[in-house]
């Protein structure tokens, strides 16, 4: 009698281990199909809302968009603690020059207010084809995180002549963008207005009308392990520092770059604080203009973008 109870005490703490676990990682999945019509948003965005039920930072909801072309007419809006991940390049945000352009709906992705927010393996495109073409005003954005904490961005493509930038982070925290390729008609990424503790690495930035990557009044920033270069005559540095800023930059490759003046390879503007550029690779780009440090090296013998890839610099180098 007594083995015969132990034995069923062992199969309740058994049953209850191995099943408790399971419940708390219960996770919520939705998958998204394009079609044809003109407001993929809404069908996201009905996503988001019901993954973010429940969901917290360890058990995020996921909303999986599957290959296809998904034609917006408002901003996807983010919830915390969700996953948004398409299936590559093959997934594609497409949306005309009249779209998310008011401070409302400044992005064709907008977070406002959230965190543990993970945005993943996108393509963005617009009917944009030149400097001067798809809608160029003042609000609209691919990726806008707004006092935002906690949360990636990361494979992406950002087709030109998007406008006007990749990712803009505005007062927000702890936030890492990476392995993107960015072809946009204003910045490729940019951090501003207080944000702290951001981090940009391992991006591939052609540089088409203004900065590869803009740091404006903004702490503990890192921009590392990045390729800059641009041969379009249209922009007008490779990183750009604004107002009192806080920044690392190291082990970038920054090459061949002829935008319309000034051509640094790291740019002020109006800008004061520290700024630590050191262990970077340059060619055919302009001056150092703002920062110090050491083991930079400039106009290498070996050209090779490759070569000074697997030296441990530039887009490619990590993972």
């Amino acid at each position: 009698m007594l083995k015969r109870y132990l034995v069923h005490i062992f199969l309740v703490i058994f049953l209850s281990l191995t099943t408790i676990p399971c419940v708390l990682c219960a996770q919520s999945t939705i998958s998204v199909n394009a079609t044809s019509i003109t407001d993929a948003q809404t069908s996201i965005n009905s996503a988001i809302n019901s993954v973010s039920a429940g969901a917290t930072s360890n058990n995020p909801g996921y909303v999986l968009l599957n290959a296809g072309i998904y034609n917006i007419s408002g901003p996807i809006r983010l919830k915390s603690n969700v996953v948004l991940k398409g299936a590559g390049d093959s997934t594609i945000i497409f949306s005309n020059g009249s779209v998310c352009t008011s401070n409302e709906a400044p992005a064709y992705i907008y977070g406002l207010n959230v965190s543990n927010v993970e945005i993943c393996n996108l393509q963005f495109q617009s009917t944009a084809r030149g400097p001067q073409d798809g809608g160029h005003k003042g609000g609209r954005f691919c990726i806008n995180l707004n006092s935002t904490n906690n949360s990636t961005v990361h494979d992406i493509l950002f087709t030109p002549y998007l406008y006007c930038d990749g990712v803009r982070v505005e007062k927000g925290s702890n936030i890492t963008v990476y392995n993107c390729r960015a072809r946009t008609g204003h910045d490729g990424i940019s951090f501003l207005l207080g944000s702290s503790n951001c981090r940009a690495y391992n991006n591939d930035i052609d540089i088409r009308v203004n900065t590869g990557i803009r740091v404006r009044d903004s702490k503990g920033i890192r921009l590392d392990h990045n390729t800059f270069y641009g041969l379009h005559e249209s922009g007008w540095c490779c990183t750009e520092m604004e107002e009192n800023v806080s920044a690392e930059i190291d082990h970038n490759i920054f090459h061949d770059y002829r935008g319309l003046s000034g051509n640094a390879a790291v740019q002020p503007r109006h800008a004061n604080g520290s700024v630590s550029v050191h262990d970077n690779v340059l060619w055919n780009v302009g001056n150092i203009s703002m920062g110090s440090g050491s083991g930079n090296i400039m106009d290498p013998s070996d050209k090779n973008v490759n070569y000074w890839v697997l030296k441990g610099y530039g887009y490619g180098s990590i993972k």
